[in-house]
């Protein structure tokens, strides 16, 4: 458990974090799904470790079989939120341990999720580096998760609520493609977000960003990969996944394009730049 109030040169949220863990009992595992979160006027608000189960619990996750855990509690995750749309759950991963999930949402959208504690079966002794499951500790963090990740939410994309009318055309904008990037997004979707014509939201958002829907999206999922490439360990695969690219190698071809490096060169660089 890290020492609460040392935040290791990150933002206050990693504070947070860990006077939640120590009152909670726990470790709390982030996925930010639109960087809302992690990035706030250009520094990173809490370890990007935190975004990986694996880097999370490397005793345990780090272990496991990457694709396994990649469609466990990533992508099958992810599906069974967008269908139940539940407020927290308890979730049992292909390895028998237990943790307590809490979607973040905001404007119906799924926007991010919070992970608690990591719990082995009381039967098994497979993962004896992990304690036994606690009844009352996973009843007790089904009860305050919830709050925390409304809190979040309130946060980070409430804020949203109170700009002028001038720019809040723009800020749906900018939330709407941050948010769903990741998926099929299309200008149909966001001309019904903005309650216009497909032809109508095209040339509003060319006269208020003086660019296509298109390039935003697209500045937007390499912004996303970027960020992956530097503060986590996701393979070309996972990134291109997580980011909206239909193909490791599109994601290639288009990121080499538009950065003049591939991802691996890029990576690499910016990790030896950084660390």
């Amino acid at each position: 458990m890290r020492t609460p109030g040392k935040r290791g040169g990150y933002g206050a949220l990693e504070e947070v974090f860990q006077a939640w863990e120590g009152l909670a009992e726990c470790r709390l595992c982030v996925h930010d799904h639109s960087r809302r979160l992690n990035v706030r006027h250009g520094r990173l608000q809490y370890d990007p470790n935190r975004g990986s189960h694996r880097k999370t619990y490397p005793a345990l996750c780090g272990q496991c079989e990457r694709e396994i855990c990649q469609e466990d509690c990533m992508h099958r995750l992810n599906r069974r939120v967008e269908r139940r749309r539940e407020r927290v759950f308890v979730k049992r991963c292909h390895a028998g341990v237990v943790e307590v999930v809490a979607p973040i949402y905001w404007n119906g959208a799924h926007v991010g999720t919070l992970f608690a504690g990591l719990w082995r079966p009381r039967h098994s002794h497979a993962q004896a580096a992990r304690p036994p499951v606690d009844p009352e500790h996973i009843q007790r963090l089904l009860r305050v998760l919830p709050v925390l990740t409304e809190g979040l939410a309130a946060r980070f994309w409430g804020g949203r609520e109170l700009l002028t009318a001038a720019t809040s055309r723009n800020a749906a904008i900018e939330d709407f493609i941050a948010t769903h990037c990741r998926s099929g997004i299309t200008l149909a979707s966001m001309a019904a977000h903005l309650g216009l014509s497909t032809s109508r939201a095209s040339h509003l958002i060319r006269e208020l960003t003086g660019q296509t829907f298109s390039d935003l999206v697209l500045a937007k999922r390499l912004e996303l990969a970027e960020f992956y490439l530097i503060s986590t360990d996701y393979r070309m695969k996972e990134v291109a996944q997580l980011c909206g690219f239909s193909s490791p190698e599109h994601f290639s071809r288009i990121f080499r394009r538009c950065r003049g490096r591939t991802p691996a060169v890029f990576r690499k660089q910016e990790q030896q730049r950084q660390f």
